[in-house]
């Protein structure tokens, strides 16, 4: 795929336009995982996606081939979303604390009338290990998102980070050690000690708003659900806690073809600087 992605945006450098469509659908669903993780919010992250992509188009000259192209946009990428300052608002691991470990309880009826409790759970669950992500600083949140979540190798991440593998390493270090923490005191999917359960925290999590039973933002209709599917490894070892988590996530690919909104958004520009 990588190679694949190089040859088009070596043909996208000469002008050709089918090739600059085809990079830019190669790129959005990793592109979209990225804004995903980092930002939290999927309405967040389709918008930073489509601005990532538009980024894209306009630096492509500068792209020299040292690295894979995925490399090149993943670091146009973190560059944008470092910068997302007032988009990015940080949640506090206090705060969170705060809200779980609610007392057992049996979902409303009325909140089971558009999803199963199933789906609920994991829309939780989803939702709490984003809010997780975002409770780290942002330096050490991303190189988690491409260590630990995107499973990128420690000198891929560095130089997409433009910093050293060992800062890398300490950072996806320091970023492991306090969300392993965290789960470990608090999380019921990855400690069968701790006090909260995802199920327990859907009524509670409607009521602040937190949840709608009819649009969910992370949930997908599957099979077996993350939660589920942790549930039957059993105790998971609590040096790999964070990563089981979120690896047993789904992938998230973009919920739509941004190059085709791009492609529309660029032919209207070129529109209107020609009228």
């Amino acid at each position: 795929m990588s190679r694949a992605l190089d040859e088009l945006a070596t043909r996208a450098q000469s002008g050709e336009r089918q090739a600059l469509e085809g990079l830019l659908r190669g790129l959005q669903d990793p592109l979209y995982r990225l804004a995903l993780r980092f930002l939290g919010h999927p309405e967040a992250a389709r918008d930073a996606t489509q601005e990532v992509l538009i980024l894209v188009i306009t630096q492509l000259s500068s792209f020299r081939g040292e690295s894979a192209v995925s490399t090149w946009a993943y670091r146009v990428a973190s560059r944008h979303l470092l910068r997302q300052k007032r988009r990015d608002k940080r949640a506090r691991f206090e705060l969170l604390a705060a809200q779980l470990g609610q007392p057992e309880n049996t979902i409303e009826p009325a909140l089971l009338e558009t999803a199963e409790d199933r789906v609920l759970e994991e829309e939780l669950f989803l939702g709490c290990t984003q809010a997780m992500l975002r409770a780290l600083e942002p330096a050490q949140r991303i190189a988690f998102v491409l260590g630990a979540v995107l499973e990128l190798e420690s000198s891929e991440a560095a130089a997409i980070l433009e910093i050293s593998e060992p800062t890398f390493r300490k950072r996806l270090s320091r970023a492991r050690s306090t969300l392993d923490a965290f789960v470990s005191k608090n999380c019921g999917v990855a400690n069968s000690a701790a006090r909260c359960r995802c199920a327990f925290q859907v009524n509670h999590a409607h009521r602040q708003g937190r949840l709608d039973p009819a649009h969910l933002r992370y949930a997908l209709p599957v099979k077996q659900t993350s939660v589920e599917t942790l549930r039957a490894v059993g105790e998971i070892a609590r040096v790999k806690r964070s990563l089981e988590l979120y690896r047993a996530q789904p992938r998230f690919d973009a919920p739509e073809d941004f190059s085709a909104r791009v492609r529309e958004m660029l032919d209207s520009a070129r529109t209107l600087s020609l009228s």
